[in-house]
C-alpha cells in the first residue's frame, strides 16, 4: 500500500532540520514504522505517539459537510488548534506546544509536544480520592480555580473543558496546570453562555473527588483571577452546581481511570502550585 501525500505547513521558524526530521517522522508513521505508537484510531481522529521524539501525531478527519463547512471559514482543525492553543500561550496559560501542522488527503494534522503529566480526574482517583479536604487537594482546586480564571480573564473559552483535559505537569519545584483538546478552544462570541458551559463541565466532579469546600476554593480563586460583581459570582455558582446536578442525574456521576503504567505521584507531592505560589507573599 502507497504512502498518501502529505504537507507539512507551520514549523517555528521555518525551521530545515526541524521539518527534516518531521518529515521523516511522518514517512515512518505512514509507513507503519513500530518507532510509532497507536493510541486512537476511529472515523474521526487517529492519535500516535512517538516516544524517541517525545511528540504526538494527530489527524483530523475533514470529509463531513459540517468540517468542510468550518474549514471554508475558519481553517481546518489543525489551525484551529494552532489558534487555540496560541490563545492559551498568549494569556500565560499552558498548553502542549504545536510543532508542526499539515495535511493529507482527506485530513488535517499537527505534530504536538508531549506533557509529561497526570489528567487532574485520573490524579485524583489514583492519588487523592481518599484524601478530601487535605492540603495538597485544598492547593490544587485553588490552582484550578486561578487557571480557569486567568483563561476566561482572557476572553477565552476552552471547547471541551472536562477533568482529563486539564493536565498536572511538573515544573521545576512547581506544578502547572495544562489545557489540551484545544481545536474548539477560542474568544467566545457569546462569552457568559460559554462561560458558564466551561464552569459546569470543569466542575463535574462526583462527591469522590470533590467536597463541597473545595467547590468553594475553587470558585474563591476564580473570582480572585477573574473577578464579577458579588450577586452576579453568586448567581453564577449556584447556576453552575444545578446544571452538574442535572448533568449527574442525566447521565450518571463522571469517575476517573486510574493511572497504572506511570505513578506520578512521588513527584508531584513535593510539588508547589505555580499560580498559587504567585499569589503568596515572597
Amino acid at each position: 500500500m502507497s504512502q498518501p501525500h502529505f504537507t507539512l505547513e507551520h514549523i517555528p521558524n521555518q525551521d530545515n532540520s526541524l521539518k527534516e526530521a518531521y518529515t521523516q517522522a511522518l514517512q515512518q508513521f505512514f509507513s507503519g514504522d513500530s518507532a510509532w505508537k497507536q493510541v486512537k484510531q476511529n472515523s474521526r481522529n487517529t492519535i500516535a505517539f512517538h516516544p524517541d521524539m517525545s511528540v504526538y501525531f494527530k489527524s483530523f478527519n475533514r470529509t463531513s459537510v459540517t468540517e468542510r463547512l468550518k474549514s471554508t471559514f475558519t481553517g481546518g482543525r489543525a489551525k484551529r488548534t494552532l489558534a487555540g492553543t496560541q490563545l492559551l500561550q498568549e494569556a500565560g496559560c499552558m498548553a502542549p506546544k504545536i510543532l508542526a501542522t499539515g495535511y493529507y488527503p482527506d485530513n488535517d494534522f499537527i505534530i504536538m509536544e508531549a506533557l509529561e503529566g497526570a489528567p487532574l480526574l485520573n490524579a485524583i482517583e489514583s492519588y487523592l480520592r481518599d484524601t478530601p479536604d487535605s492540603q495538597w487537594r485544598k492547593g490544587l482546586f485553588c490552582e484550578l480555580g486561578l487557571t480557569i480564571g486567568k483563561m476566561h480573564a482572557n476572553g477565552i473559552i476552552h471547547g471541551d473543558l472536562r477533568g482529563n483535559n486539564v493536565v498536572i505537569v511538573p515544573d521545576h519545584q512547581r506544578y502547572r496546570l495544562a489545557m489540551i483538546d484545544n481545536e474548539r478552544t477560542r474568544k467566545a462570541l457569546r462569552f457568559n453562555r460559554e462561560q458558564q458551559r466551561n464552569l459546569k463541565q470543569i466542575m463535574l466532579f462526583g462527591p469522590y473527588y470533590i467536597t463541597p469546600a473545595e467547590r468553594e476554593l475553587f470558585f474563591d480563586y476564580y473570582f480572585q483571577a477573574f473577578p464579577h460583581p458579588k450577586r452576579h459570582a453568586s448567581l453564577l455558582k449556584e447556576q453552575t452546581f444545578a446544571e452538574v446536578e442535572k448533568h449527574f442525574q442525566r447521565k450518571g456521576i463522571v469517575q476517573g481511570t486510574p493511572l497504572e503504567s506511570v505513578n506520578y505521584w512521588p513527584t508531584l507531592e513535593k510539588l508547589s502550585p505555580f499560580e498559587l505560589s504567585s499569589q503568596s507573599p515572597q
